[in-house]
C-alpha cells in the first residue's frame, strides 16, 4: 500500500522499491521552507550536517547515516549525520557540510549535488546547526546510482560505519516512536522522536551498541533519536510531506 497520502506521486514512489527520489520537488520544497535565525555569538558556534540522500545496494531509497566511534569521549556510537564545526575557510553551510563528509566519510564533494537547506536547529551544545540537503551520485540529472556505503573510506577516528537507512523503512508502522524529555525548569514535558532500528539493521551495527538511548528505550535496540532524529523527523513531515505524524499522538 501507498506510504504517502493521496496517492501515487513523485514522493510515494521514492518510498517504493526501484524508486527515485523526487529532487526537482524536495528543492523545490526547501525554498520554501520558512527561514528561521537562531542567534549566534560567533562562528565557532556554528555547524553543517549534510543530510545525503542516497540509493542504497538494493537500489531503494535511502538515506546515508554514520555511527561516531566508541572511543570518542562525546556522543560515543552515536548515529548521526556526516557534519561539524565551521571552518573560517567555508564559504557557506554546503561548503562546511561537504567538507565534513569527506573528512568523516571520504565522500567527494563533486559526488554531493546540493538541494538546499533546512532551516538551522540549535544543539544540546547551543551549536547552531543547519543541516543541508544533497543528492549522491547524480546521472543524467535526474536519478542517482545506487551507493555501496562499505565502499566509503571512512576516517576511522570519528566514524566507526556508515551505512543507508531505506526510505520504506522510516515511514513503515512502527519505526517512528516518540519519548518524554523533560527540560530544566520546564513543568511539561517534550515529545521528541526516534526511528527504531530493525534487529536485522541493529546486529549489523555492533559499534552502535554503547550509544546513549533516549529515556525508556529498550536495551539492546538502536535508534536514531536526539538531534539527528530531529532533522530526520522534520525532513520527511516538512520537506518530503510523507504524512508522517508531525507529533505524538494525543500531546500538546
Amino acid at each position: 500500500s501507498c506510504a504517502l497520502p493521496g496517492g501515487c506521486s513523485a514522493l510515494c514512489t521514492a518510498s517504493h522499491p526501484g524508486g527515485q527520489w523526487p529532487m526537482e520537488l524536495i528543492g523545490q520544497r526547501l525554498r520554501e521552507l520558512p527561514r528561521q535565525r537562531l542567534k549566534t555569538a560567533a562562528k565557532d558556534k556554528s555547524a553543517s550536517v549534510l543530510v545525503p540522500l542516497c540509493l542504497d545496494a538494493l537500489a531503494r531509497p535511502s538515506v546515508l547515516l554514520c555511527v561516531r566511534a566508541a572511543h570518542l569521549r562525546a556522543h560515543a556510537g552515536e548515529i548521526c549525520f556526516p557534519g561539524g564545526r565551521a571552518d573560517p575557510g567555508d564559504a557557506d553551510a554546503a561548503a562546511t557540510a561537504l567538507r565534513e563528509a569527506q573528512e568523516e566519510l571520504g565522500l567527494e564533494p563533486a559526488r554531493v549535488t546540493i538541494l538546499g537547506e533546512m532551516s538551522p536547529v540549535l544543539s544540546s551544545g547551543r551549536m547552531v546547526v543547519t543541516p543541508v540537503v544533497g543528492a549522491i551520485d547524480v546521472i543524467g540529472g535526474a536519478g542517482l546510482e545506487p551507493l555501496d556505503a562499505s565502499r566509503l573510506v571512512l576516517n576511522s577516528s570519528e566514524v566507526a560505519a556508515a551505512f543507508a537507512l531505506p526510505l520504506e523503512h522510516l515511514l513503515a508502522p512502527g519505526t517512528l516512536t516518540w519519548h518524554e524529555l523533560h527540560v530544566g525548569r520546564e513543568s511539561m514535558p517534550r515529545y521528541i522522536p526516534a526511528f527504531r532500528l530493525t534487529a536485522e539493521q541493529a546486529s549489523a551495527l555492533p559499534y552502535a551498541a554503547g550509544q546513549a538511548r533516549p529515556p525508556g528505550f529498550p536495551e539492546g535496540e538502536l535508534s536514531v533519536w536526539g538531534m539527528t532524529g530531529f532533522v530526520l523527523h522534520s525532513f520527511l513531515s516538512d520537506v518530503l510531506q510523507s504524512g508522517i505524524s508531525r507529533s505524538k499522538p494525543g500531546a500538546t
